[in-house]
């Protein structure tokens, strides 16, 4: 490995007899993206180069050739241009247009709040790329605001391109040529779909969910759902509403935009836009000028104390009370689940009777304790730290078998655990949370129940 801080070796170098290399313009997770000049045609390019150490790996490998050629299908002024594609000692390259702006991550952390006319523009482009991307039948599946460059044309107006291809699928495409392995996931965790989450196939409103988080970054300067691990951010992703923007800034909200946001964050995709386009007319209908009372709401928002209060004093969020502390689950009963020899610092049992839980403690192998559930549990917490595949092979049996009409369960497992979280997920479980999160169970717990106890619409 060479030392960090020498220079490139590869500055200066002339790649495939062509492209002089100039700069480094960054790195990313499987090369790195160079400026350099086609020697003949005397034009700047941006030259991305598979890193070595993964370059002899096929799956990395056709990913990257995948980046170029999913990226030379799409024609539009939103895309970046390929120009060239080959090897190169050893290394595969594409040479693409080279773009000079700010990505967009770094234009809400130097510009945020933007106006709101400016939000629409921005966006609509966006859509309009993912439009022309979509009828090609082509996903995305990793937007995020370090993918989009943002660019200024003399008239200061933005311009933006979206980058970085390399998790691009075809709709159309057999699932066996898949980049991912069966049941794997890729993706950013703060930008990814609920179904993306659990690695089912996607369409074009997986994008557009993306595009609904980048659109609530933009308004707030912070993604709708951060967490300190992975997998606790996919959960949120599946599990948690996001908060109103209103209440995560102190600045005024378009109320348009923040419900058109909410609107592509929806969890279920058919109730999300259907179609880039149809997010588009949303984003523009958005920049009429609000109302007085919307004005006057967003007023008297800016001056509550609480993230809650201006929400509600906003119209976005109901008045409730506020939970009384230390009675997350009330008198619950609840039925605990735990490996042999798990410390009493480490188990969930105090966290749940500290909330005001009944707990009952079982302490043998899930499938046998999951054989006699007494008759009045109202939920189920199974540690799955042990054995993490046997342990859903018979949660997922149970719940398979009528068990989820008794209690719903939730699973507390290792972090990070990518496999187990969205194994954990698809076989029904009410929610996943990671061992040094437990802080969170009793919250997720109580509202595990309460979805649990919502009628059936008819």
């Amino acid at each position: 490995m060479s030392d960090p801080g020498s220079p490139d070796p590869l500055l200066g170098a002339l790649v495939a007899d062509r492209y002089r290399v100039e700069a480094l313009l960054g790195v990313g997770g499987i090369g790195r993206v160079y400026r350099a000049l086609h020697i003949g045609l005397n034009r700047p390019v941006a030259l991305k180069l598979l890193h070595p150490a993964v370059a002899s790996r096929p799956d990395m490998a056709e990913r990257f050739q995948r980046e170029a050629r999913a990226a030379s299908l799409l024609d539009h002024r939103g895309s970046v241009t390929v120009h060239d594609f080959g090897t190169w000692d050893g290394r595969l390259f594409i040479a693409m247009e080279l773009v000079v702006g700010r990505t967009l991550d770094r234009v809400i952390a130097r510009d945020h709040p933007l106006e709101p006319d400016r939000v629409v523009a921005l966006m609509t482009q966006l859509c309009d790329v993912l439009a022309a991307a979509h009828r090609q039948g082509l996903l995305h599946r990793d937007l995020k605001p370090e993918n989009i460059i943002v660019a200024t044309d003399p008239g200061g107006r933005d311009h933006i391109k979206v980058v970085d291809f390399g998790l691009a699928v075809l709709m159309q495409e057999d699932m066996q040529q898949r980049l991912t392995q069966d049941g794997a996931v890729s993706g950013t965790p703060a930008y990814m779909s609920p179904e993306q989450a659990l690695a089912k196939p996607l369409d074009a409103r997986s994008d557009l969910y993306s595009v609904g988080c980048i659109l609530y970054e933009v308004l707030t300067g912070t993604a709708p759902f951060e967490a300190a691990s992975a997998v606790e951010c996919l959960a949120m992703h599946l599990y948690d509403e996001p908060e109103p923007p209103s209440s995560r800034c102190r600045v005024p909200i378009d109320r348009a935009l923040e419900t058109t946001a909410l609107w592509c964050l929806e969890k279920n995709p058919l109730n999300r836009p259907q179609s880039a386009d149809e997010l588009k007319v949303a984003l523009q209908e958005a920049v009429d000028r609000p109302s007085e009372s919307e004005l006057l709401a967003r007023a008297i928002a800016q001056t509550a104390t609480s993230r809650e209060a201006r929400a509600v004093a906003a119209g976005i969020a109901p008045t409730r009370p506020a939970p009384r502390p230390g009675q997350e689950v009330g008198d619950l009963r609840v039925l605990l689940v735990e490996p042999y020899g798990v410390p009493f610092a480490e188990s969930a049992l105090p966290v749940l009777r500290a909330q005001g839980g009944d707990v009952l403690v079982v302490r043998r192998p899930v499938h046998a304790a999951l054989e006699h559930v007494p008759a009045a549990t109202q939920a189920v917490v199974v540690d799955i730290r042990d054995d993490a595949h046997r342990a859903l092979d018979a949660v997922g049996a149970w719940l398979a078998a009528g068990g989820a009409g008794a209690a719903p369960v939730v699973v507390v497992g290792a972090d990070d655990a990518m496999d187990a979280m969205t194994r954990a997920l698809s076989v029904g479980v009410a929610d996943y949370v990671p061992a040094s999160d437990l802080t969170k169970l009793a919250k997720k717990l109580a509202r595990a129940v309460r979805r649990h106890q919502r009628p059936t619409r008819g």
